[in-house]
C-alpha cells in the first residue's frame, strides 16, 4: 500500500497494530504489527471490516472504545479497538490483544463462582460439571476428565469424564498418560505425533480414543500430589497453547483445594449414609434374630416340657427327643454364626493351613449334599465336576476353613432349589489359582442383591428369608474366610435359573511325600474305653453330669473333679488312665493345670475342652502335652471316638 503523504502519520514502527482508516472504513495506512493479526496481505483500498469482521467500525466525532473477538493463527482472542478522529476524514485505529488480562478477570469471576458452587451444589458430580462449563468459557473443555489417586495411592481413578466421544467410565490400571503428568509434576500439552512417541518411550497407555491435541495439570496441594485434570480435542492439532496452559495451572492450583473438600465432603456423606443403613441393618438383624432364637427355643422348652409327662408314649417321647436334638443344633448353628463373626472382624482369627486331599474332601461333600438334601426333602441331583486339574491331588489350605465355605455354599444350593441339580467342584484356571465353586438351578438373585449379600446383616431377600427361613450369616462368614485365605468370592446369577458362587485360594502344592491318605473316619471300637478310668475335670454340674454318663455308658468309669485342685488330689490317689479337661476353670490356668499334670503323669492323655477357645490356645495346650481338643456342645460320637483313639 502506498502512504498518502498528505494524510501520512509515521506509524511503522509502533509495536502495537495501528492503522489510518478513512471514515468508509479504507485503511489508508497500517503498522506492520497488523500482519501479524490478518494472517493474509492486506491489498490497497481493503476496508477494515474484511480484516477484522467482528469489530463494529463506527465514526464519531469522539474517541470510541470496542471490544471484539478474533481468530489469529487458528486460535480465538479478545482484542480492543481505540478509534479516535485525527482529521475530519481520517481515523487512527489501535488495537490491542486484552486475551490475558480478560482472561484473568474471567478467571477470577470464575473462582468466585466456583467456590460460591462450591458451598451449593451437594455431589462432586453436580460440581465437576459446573466446572466443566465455567473452564469451557476460557479454552476447549468440551471434552475432559479428572483422576484422583486412591487412597493406596497406587493407581489413579475416575472422578469425572465429559466426552464428546463415547469412554468407558472404568479408567486404565496401567501407566497411563495422566499417571506420567502426575510424576511429571508439570502441566504438559501435546499433539498425536507427541503423544505417540511418548507412549512407545514409557508404554503409556491412552484413555478412550487419541486426541489430535492433549492437554493436562497435575492437581498438587503443597506436599502432594492428588490427581491429574486434563482437557483433549479430536479436530484441531493446535487447540491449545501456552496461555492455554498458564490459565490452566492457575486454575488448577485453586481448583485442588475445592476437589479436595468436595471428595472429603462426598466421603463423609457416604460414610454417614453407611453408618446409618448399617444401624437400620442391625436393628432388622437383631429383630430376625429375636425369630430365629424364639423359633428354636419354643421348640426346645415345649417337647422338653411335655416328654416329661407320664402319659406320654415312648414313641411320642423318641419323636419329642429328635425334635429337640434338631432345633438344638439349629440354635447352636445361629450362634456358632454369630460368633464366628464376631472373632472374625475382632482380628482373633487364625488361619492353619495344612495339606488338603482334594478326593477326600469332595467325597465327604458329597455324602454331605446327599443328607442335606434328603433332610430338606429337595427332589434334586447332586454332582460333581472337577474336571481334568493336572494330577493336583492335595493342596496347602485351611481345612476346616475351605470345607466350611463349600458345606455353606452347598447347604444354601440345596435350600434355593426346588428341581434340577446342585453342582460342586474345582478347577485350576492359572499355575497360582484354584478356584471352587457350587452352581445349582434354583431362584436366583437378582443383578442388585449380588454384592449386598455378601454384607454383613444383609439378607437377600426378606419374602425369601420368610419362606426359607436362616439369619443371612453365612455368606457374610464366607466372604470373611476367604479373604482371610488370600481369595476372593463372587457370584454369577440370574433370577428363576440359577446361581454359581465361586471362590478362588492360592494355589500352593504340599509336599505329599509323607502326607497319609486322608478320607472318611473309620468307625472306632468303643469297646476300647471299657473298664477304663476317665476323669472328667469340669465345673458345669450339667455338664458334668452329661459327659459322665456319656462316659459311663461306654463301659468306662467316671471320676469328677469341679475344680484343678480337686483334680491333682484325684490324680495323686486314683489310677486315671484319661483326663478329660475343661480349659476354663474358676481356680486354675487350664494351661498351668496340663503342665502340672504331665509332671505328675507323663503318658496320662488329656483331652482339651471348652465354649469358646481361639486357635492359638489350642495351640498352646498341645505344646503342653494335650492330646486333642473338643468344642462344647460336644457330640456323643465325637467323644467317643476321641477317647478310643487313646487306647
Amino acid at each position: 500500500m502506498t502512504k498518502n503523504n498528505k494524510n501520512h502519520i509515521d506509524i511503522n514502527d509502533l509495536p502495537i497494530a495501528v492503522l489510518l482508516v478513512k471514515r468508509d472504513g479504507t485503511v489508508l495506512n497500517y503498522s506492520p504489527s497488523v500482519l501479524l493479526l490478518t494472517d493474509k496481505p492486506i491489498p490497497d483500498g481493503c476496508k477494515i471490516e474484511s480484516l477484522f469482521p467482528n469489530l463494529p467500525f463506527k465514526t464519531s466525532k469522539k474517541e470510541r472504545t470496542y471490544t471484539f473477538e478474533h481468530s489469529t493463527h487458528g486460535k480465538q482472542h479478545t482484542y480492543r479497538a481505540n478509534v479516535k478522529p485525527v482529521e475530519w476524514n481520517i481515523f487512527l485505529v489501535w488495537i490491542e490483544n486484552i486475551t490475558l488480562s480478560n482472561k484473568v478477570e474471567r478467571i477470577n469471576r470464575i473462582l468466585v463462582k466456583l467456590s460460591a458452587i462450591g458451598q451449593e451444589t451437594t455431589s462432586p458430580e453436580d460440581f465437576y460439571r459446573l466446572m466443566q462449563e465455567e473452564l469451557n468459557t476460557l479454552f476447549d473443555a468440551m471434552n475432559i476428565y479428572l483422576v484422583l489417586f486412591d487412597k493406596s495411592r497406587q493407581r489413579l481413578s475416575l472422578a469425572y469424564v465429559s466426552d464428546t466421544h463415547t469412554i468407558n467410565s472404568d479408567y486404565p490400571s496401567g501407566n497411563t498418560f495422566a499417571l506420567w503428568v502426575a510424576h511429571r509434576g508439570q502441566g504438559v500439552i501435546l499433539n498425536r505425533q507427541q503423544m505417540n512417541r511418548l507412549r512407545s518411550k514409557h508404554n503409556l497407555t491412552f484413555y478412550g480414543p487419541p486426541a489430535l491435541c492433549w492437554m493436562a495439570v497435575p492437581l498438587k496441594t503443597k506436599s502432594d500430589t492428588v490427581g491429574v485434570l486434563a482437557v483433549q480435542n479430536y479436530q484441531n492439532p493446535n487447540a491449545y497453547d501456552h496461555n492455554d496452559l498458564e490459565v490452566l495451572e492457575f486454575v488448577s492450583s485453586q481448583l485442588t483445594y475445592m476437589i479436595i473438600q468436595k471428595e472429603r465432603e462426598n466421603e463423609l456423606k457416604l460414610a454417614k449414609g453407611k453408618a446409618e443403613e448399617a444401624d437400620k441393618l442391625k436393628s432388622a438383624f437383631l429383630a430376625n434374630m429375636s425369630h430365629e432364637i424364639r423359633t428354636p427355643m419354643n421348640a426346645i422348652l415345649g417337647f422338653s416340657e411335655l416328654i416329661t409327662r407320664e402319659t406320654i408314649s415312648p414313641e411320642k417321647k423318641k419323636i419329642y427327643a429328635d425334635y429337640i436334638t434338631s432345633n438344638g443344633r439349629l440354635l447352636l448353628t445361629l450362634i456358632d454364626d454369630i460368633i464366628e463373626l464376631s472373632k472374625i472382624e475382632a482380628g482373633i482369627y487364625s488361619i492353619r493351613r495344612q495339606p488338603v486331599e482334594l478326593d477326600s474332601l469332595f467325597n465327604e461333600l458329597h455324602q454331605f449334599a446327599i443328607n442335606e438334601k434328603k433332610r430338606q426333602k429337595q427332589n434334586i441331583l447332586i454332582a460333581r465336576d472337577i474336571g481334568n486339574n493336572s494330577g493336583i491331588t492335595h493342596i496347602l489350605a485351611d481345612g476346616e476353613r475351605l470345607k466350611q465355605v463349600l458345606l455353606n455354599l452347598l447347604s444354601n444350593a440345596i435350600k434355593f432349589t426346588s428341581q434340577g441339580s446342585v453342582t460342586m467342584g474345582y478347577r485350576i484356571p492359572n499355575n497360582a489359582t484354584i478356584e471352587f465353586f457350587v452352581s445349582d438351578t434354583g431362584i436366583g438373585i437378582p443383578k442388585s442383591l449380588q454384592e449386598k449379600i455378601f454384607e454383613r446383616f444383609r439378607q437377600a431377600d426378606e419374602t425369601a428369608q420368610r419362606l426359607y427361613g436362616g439369619a443371612g450369616l453365612g455368606l457374610a462368614i464366607s466372604k470373611r474366610l476367604v479373604e482371610l485365605m488370600g481369595g476372593r468370592i463372587w457370584v454369577e446369577s440370574e433370577p428363576n435359573k440359577g446361581s454359581c458362587f465361586s471362590f478362588t485360594l492360592p494355589l500352593i502344592i504340599p509336599n505329599t511325600k509323607n502326607i497319609s491318605r486322608i478320607g472318611f473316619p473309620t468307625k472306632n471300637d468303643y469297646n476300647k474305653i471299657t473298664g477304663k478310668t476317665i476323669l472328667i475335670v469340669e465345673d458345669n454340674e450339667a455338664n458334668v453330669n452329661y459327659l459322665s454318663d456319656v462316659v459311663i455308658a461306654s463301659g468306662a468309669k467316671s471320676l469328677t473333679a469341679m475344680s484343678g485342685s480337686q483334680a491333682i488330689d484325684l490324680l495323686n490317689r486314683e489310677k486315671i488312665d484319661a483326663v478329660l479337661l475343661d480349659i476354663q476353670l474358676p481356680d486354675t490356668n487350664g494351661l498351668e493345670l496340663i503342665s502340672r499334670i504331665k509332671e505328675k503323669i507323663p503318658n496320662v492323655p488329656i483331652l482339651v475342652q471348652s465354649a469358646y477357645t481361639p486357635a492359638e490356645y489350642i495351640d498352646k495346650a498341645i505344646a503342653r502335652g494335650a492330646y486333642g481338643y473338643l468344642t462344647k456342645p460336644i457330640k456323643v460320637n465325637e467323644l467317643l471316638d476321641l477317647l478310643s483313639e487313646l487306647f
